[in-house]
């Protein structure tokens, strides 16, 4: 009699094991379809996002324009309808090359991404909803980490377009060429892996440059260009309401301005009333990819 217990007691452990075994077999089967389901989704979601992002680009390389252009704009059969001045220090407005509306303004903006704190993805993101585009000026020392790279890369993705605002910020006029030539090249390099596209467009520090950076950038493939307007480093607006205001109504404002704003929180906090009131004044914004680039003018 004892015996026969002993063996239906090691047969009722055995059974036992064999069902938490199984159990775990199945516990363990659902995790792994759960997460080739969910990397599915991820991959799904990601290849969305791409087709989403996928741009229209021309001949050259460059983009097509993708806002709402049609009540302001005519291209003609290049895609273009706008240039900018080979000379910038004639001036670095906008105008038109077909029957385009000049009353447009161009948003530019300098130093992104500014970190910590950058604002450059809110910025972007914001404009994409209210159908603006803008140039992003990066400096190359803000692309050596993978987090403002990634930055940089969203706000191209989103279809804006990345300018040049040289390696680390200098005067050009402080600098020999070779010097120069370092500062614009290192970052066309990091833009250019970063995004795929030709860069056409350079804005000097502080505005400030001479014969040999302009020689730099013809041979680099950068038309230069300054600006009409900004005040958002200026001390007395450094606050999104006295920016909103003094950009909405300053003796610089006429169609056809290059208008120059940072990578700053009250730049962020004036820019939704700033596009909303240029618009009520009847301008639009110019989308960039609809301006042609030119050579510049040397001397």
């Amino acid at each position: 009699m004892k015996y026969y217990l002993l063996v239906f007691s090691l047969l009722f452990l055995v059974g036992c094991q064999t069902t938490d075994n199984s159990a775990v077999e199945d516990q363990v089967e659902n995790e792994s379809v759960a997460v080739v389901e969910e990397s599915h989704s991820v991959q799904d979601a990601t290849a969305q996002q791409d087709e989403q992002y996928e741009k229209e680009v021309r001949a050259d390389g460059v983009p097509v324009a993708w806002t709402d252009y049609s009540t302001y704009a005519e291209p003609n059969e290049e895609g273009y309808a706008y240039e900018i001045h080979p000379d910038s220090d004639i001036s670095s407005e906008i105008l038109p090359i077909t029957g385009s509306s000049s009353d447009v303004l161009l948003f530019s903006f300098d130093d992104a991404p500014q970190t910590p704190g950058s604002h450059a993805l809110e910025m972007a993101e914001l404009m994409k909803s209210k159908d603006v585009n803008a140039i992003f000026f990066v400096n190359g020392m803000y692309l050596n980490s993978e987090e403002n790279i990634d930055i940089i890369k969203q706000v191209h993705d989103m279809g804006f377009e990345i300018g040049n605002h040289t390696e680390t910020h200098e005067n050009m006029r402080e600098l020999t060429y070779e010097e120069q030539y370092y500062q614009l090249k290192t970052t066309n390099d990091k833009i250019e892996e970063i995004t795929g596209e030709p860069v056409r467009w350079f804005r000097p520090p502080f505005g400030l440059y001479n014969s040999e950076t302009v020689s730099i950038c013809n041979d680099l493939g950068l038309q230069l260009m300054t600006w009409s307007f900004g005040y958002d480093w200026m001390d007395e607006y450094l606050e999104a309401d006295p920016l909103a205001e003094v950009s909405l109504d300053n003796e610089y404002l006429r169609g056809g301005a290059n208008i120059l704003m940072h990578d700053r929180s009250w730049t962020y906090g004036a820019l939704e009333r700033m596009i909303d009131g240029y618009r009520e004044m009847g301008y639009h914004i110019v989308d960039p990819y609809l301006i042609q680039h030119q050579r510049n003018v040397e001397y």
